[in-house]
């Protein structure tokens, strides 16, 4: 039988494999031209080699600027902090110290930052790395004020 769920299946499979042929059509054409940047690399050092030395400086110029991404493009690429395992009891301890310190209750910026420039300790999630480390301080208070995190001790 023919129904509605079927007909969505058909198009979801269809929409997959239009997918996957224009990635593999991508990444032929970013080899093609990858190819090509090479050949007039090689073209651009072949004739420098000829010329002499001042011309070659400024076809590694040209090189360089080619393999550079716009800056448009880069500002639009997050960079993912690598994973790093941190023993969450160790940090606890840093954090209570840092606040007892403090006698103030402290945002989650500001104590990340504290946790940075003393012990070079550095969460790639802010929030989920304290949130670990706060597992192990039930004396620590978690409020909110508007979007930010205070903690103080209770």
């Amino acid at each position: 039988m023919f129904n509605e769920r079927k007909a969505l299946q058909m198009t979801l499979q269809a929409t997959l494999e239009q997918r996957m042929a224009l990635r593999r059509q991508y990444v032929d054409q970013d080899k093609q031209l990858g190819a090509e940047i090479k050949q007039l690399l090689n073209r651009i050092r072949e004739m420098d080699d000829q010329v002499g030395v001042d011309v070659i400086q400024q076809s590694e110029e040209v090189a360089v600027a080619t393999e550079e991404l716009p800056e448009d493009m880069v500002k639009r690429i997050k960079v993912r902090k690598t994973h790093i395992r941190h023993n969450y009891q160790e940090v606890a301890n840093y954090i209570e110290n840092i606040l007892r310190e403090s006698m103030s209750p402290m945002t989650l910026a500001d104590l990340c930052l504290v946790l940075k420039e003393r012990h070079d300790i550095e969460f790639a999630s802010p929030y989920i790395g304290v949130q670990k480390s706060l597992k192990f301080l039930p004396q620590v208070k978690v409020e909110k004020d508007g979007r930010k995190l205070v903690f103080s001790l209770a």
